[in-house]
């Protein structure tokens, strides 16, 4: 009976950790890289309290232009000074991109993040400059985080913002990014797998 007792004890660990383990659970105050391209998960749900922007977009981009932008987040909880307070992931299809205060930020895995000193805020400004190769449509998307500075991911709810823009000399309508929130079908194939491995695992182990 014992012996069932610790066995049961055993699996039921197991489990926590596994679930605990699952995709969307990392919280990464110093920055997230391309983990973060579906959203901020490790930051609660996303929410329609928070609203994720680019400040200064053009309705059309010219390739001789650089353009002074802002990634801006709103929403509950309250802004504090002495607290953390956001972050984002930011990608962009093409151009260079200068963030104005390189301390706070980071290029990342193809995209940009904050660092953990960039958290003490929800505006970051920057500078985008296209290229000059590609008439193309350029796409912007922010996934931000609006945070209460507790260390914990309680609390906290986030957002995403997404557009693409024309070139001058190509004004046709570009189509606009869509967000799908479900975990991909392959994150759950590879999760089920090593779930299955650690289980056989466990049972050989303890029989």
């Amino acid at each position: 009976m014992g012996g069932q007792r610790q066995r049961s004890v055993i699996l039921g660990t197991a489990l926590l950790f596994l679930v605990l383990g699952a995709p969307t659970l990392s919280s990464m105050p110093a920055g997230v890289g391309e983990l973060g391209d579906n959203g901020c998960t490790c930051h609660g749900g996303d929410s329609t309290s928070v609203s994720v922007h680019v400040l200064g977009l053009p309705e059309v981009y010219a390739s001789n232009m650089s353009y002074n932008l802002s990634i801006a987040i709103d929403g509950p909880p309250q802004d504090d000074a002495n607290s953390h307070q956001g972050g984002f992931r930011f990608t962009v299809t093409s151009g260079v991109v200068v963030f104005e205060n390189s301390t706070n930020t980071q290029s990342l895995e193809d995209g940009w993040t904050h660092q953990l000193s960039g958290t003490y805020q929800r505006v970051w400004n920057f500078t985008w400059t296209p290229s000059n190769e590609s008439i193309d449509p350029v796409e912007f998307i922010v996934h931000g985080n609006a945070v209460n500075g507790n260390g914990q991911s309680s609390g906290d709810a986030w957002n995403s913002f997404g557009a693409a823009i024309a070139h001058q000399d190509a004004p046709q309508e570009p189509e606009q990014p869509v967000f799908d929130r479900d975990i991909g079908a392959l994150d759950w194939t590879v999760f089920a797998a090593g779930l299955a491995a650690l289980m056989f695992f466990l049972v050989r182990t303890i029989k």
